[in-house]
């Protein structure tokens, strides 16, 4: 199947999605819980029609298309630079994962009990958040290239805080698992920097005139 930028910077805007919402439970400021939400489910979509799909549609990633055009832009502001350096680990940790069967499976088999748990709860319950997070700490944790979350001290050491964080870089890795798969590569993240803004531009664009 062909994919075109457009594939590639939704795939890529729910990284940066996933990083952004991790910095801000990391500060301890309020959450765009929309967008936290379509994070979150799209750890459960599989066969879908088109890339937007996956996030539930185009809006699903607006947060993540808006932070990625402005932190590729010349005139980016030091939080655009937090939410890059997440989605650039994320990125990084996500091809080192994908070199781990071992740990594969083990998500593999933690997902499906997740799965199961949702036809009792809410994806954005408790129960849920606590279950993906274990899942993330038991398998990507394991890595010796870890993401390193910085932010408010009071805010990291709530607990629910630290599940939300860990289940948003799940999401966060399985985003950039997506970008991977529509022709994603790191060197043109770096080097095709306005190529990519571009394309995330374009998509912003298109879901303001909707």
């Amino acid at each position: 199947m062909n994919y075109t930028a457009e594939d590639r910077a939704v795939a890529l805007a729910g990284v940066f999605q996933a990083g952004a919402l991790v910095a801000d439970v990391a500060h301890g400021r309020s959450l765009d819980e929309q967008a936290c939400r379509s994070s979150i489910e799209s750890l459960f979509v599989e066969s879908p029609d088109s890339v937007p799909e996956v996030f539930g549609g185009l809006g699903g990633v607006r947060l993540g298309l808006l932070l990625m055009r402005d932190a590729l832009g010349n005139d980016r502001e030091r939080s655009h630079a937090e939410v890059l350096r997440y989605a650039l680990n994320i990125v990084h940790v996500e091809r080192r994962f994908a070199s781990q069967p071992a740990l594969q499976n083990v998500l593999e088999t933690r997902m499906k009990r997740v799965k199961e748990q949702l036809q009792h709860f809410d994806i954005g319950h408790a129960t849920i958040t606590s279950a993906l997070a274990s899942a993330y700490q038991d398998t990507l944790s394991k890595l010796p290239q870890r993401i390193q979350v910085v932010g408010n001290a009071q805010a990291l050491q709530e607990e629910r805080n630290a599940e939300r964080i860990r289940s948003l870089l799940l999401a966060g890795v399985r985003a950039a698992l997506l970008w991977y798969q529509v022709g994603g590569r790191r060197w043109r993240l770096v080097f095709s920097r306005r190529t990519v803004q571009a394309a995330a531009s374009q998509l912003t664009e298109q879901l303001s005139a909707q």
